[in-house]
C-alpha cells in the first residue's frame, strides 16, 4: 500500500522539505515499488505541467516528488511573490540556486523545478551533474489555455511577450535536457506514463527484487 504523506522532518533543524512521498512504507518488511539512482529535474516554461506530470509519476511509481518553489516557500516562509517585491529578481535567484543545491544532494526524488531555474548557468550545470533533466515543452499560448486564474501568473497578461520569453528561454532548456517531451494536447497522465518507461529503459528507475 503506498503511503502519500508531508515530510517535515526537518522542521525543528530551520528546513522545511515539504516532499509528497508515495513510496510504501517500510515497517512491514515491504519494498518500494521502485527506486530512482539519482535525482530527476522537471523543466520547462510555466503552465508545461512539472508538478502535476511529476506528482504523478511520483505515485506511479512510488517514489517521492518536491516542487521547488513551494520547497522554497517553506523554507523562507515567504511568498515568491513577496521575496521578488523585496530583494528583486536577482535576490530570488540566489535563493533558487542554495535550493537546487539542496534537492540535488539529498535522497533522489522527483523535483519540478521554477520556469527560471535555466537562467543562470550554475544552475545549468548543476542540473546536468547532478541527475536526470525532463524537458516538458509547452507554448506560452498552449500553457496560457492550462492555467484557470491567469491573474496569478501576470507574465501571461501579455501573450505575445510571454511567446517572447518562452522563445527566448529555449536553447537553455534545450541545454539541459537528457529527456524532451512534448506536451501540446496532452494530458499529465499520458506524459507521467511516457516519462516512466523513458526512466525505467535507461535506468534512472529501477525495481528491486
Amino acid at each position: 500500500m503506498i503511503n502519500e504523506q508531508v515530510n517535515n522532518n526537518a522542521q525543528s533543524e530551520g528546513a522545511a522539505p515539504e516532499v509528497l512521498d508515495f513510496r510504501t512504507s517500510t515497517t512491514d518488511g515491504d519494498l518500494d515499488l521502485y527506486k530512482l539512482t539519482q535525482p530527476v529535474f522537471f523543466v520547462g516554461f510555466m503552465g508545461a505541467g512539472k508538478t502535476s506530470v511529476a506528482r504523478k509519476l511520483a505515485r506511479l511509481a512510488g517514489v517521492a516528488a518536491v516542487d521547488m518553489d513551494t520547497y522554497l516557500e517553506r523554507r523562507e516562509q515567504k511568498a515568491v511573490k513577496q521575496i521578488f517585491a523585496e530583494v528583486g529578481e536577482d535576490g530570488f535567484r540566489a535563493i533558487e540556486t542554495e535550493v537546487l543545491y539542496e534537492l540535488a544532494a539529498s535522497e533522489p526524488k522527483l523535483i519540478s523545478c521554477g520556469g527560471g531555474v535555466i537562467l543562470r548557468e550554475e544552475n545549468r550545470a548543476e542540473l546536468k551533474r547532478a541527475g536526470c533533466v525532463v524537458y516538458l515543452q509547452v507554448t506560452a499560448h498552449e500553457a496560457a489555455s492550462r492555467i484557470h486564474d491567469l491573474s496569478t501568473r501576470p507574465l501571461f497578461g501579455d501573450l505575445d511577450h510571454a511567446e517572447q520569453v518562452a522563445q527566448s528561454r529555449l536553447a537553455l532548456y534545450e541545454e539541459v535536457a537528457d529527456i524532451t517531451v512534448n506536451t501540446a494536447g496532452r494530458g499529465t497522465g499520458s506524459l507521467a506514463r511516457e516519462v516512466f518507461s523513458i526512466l525505467r529503459k535507461k535506468g534512472v528507475l529501477w525495481q528491486p527484487r
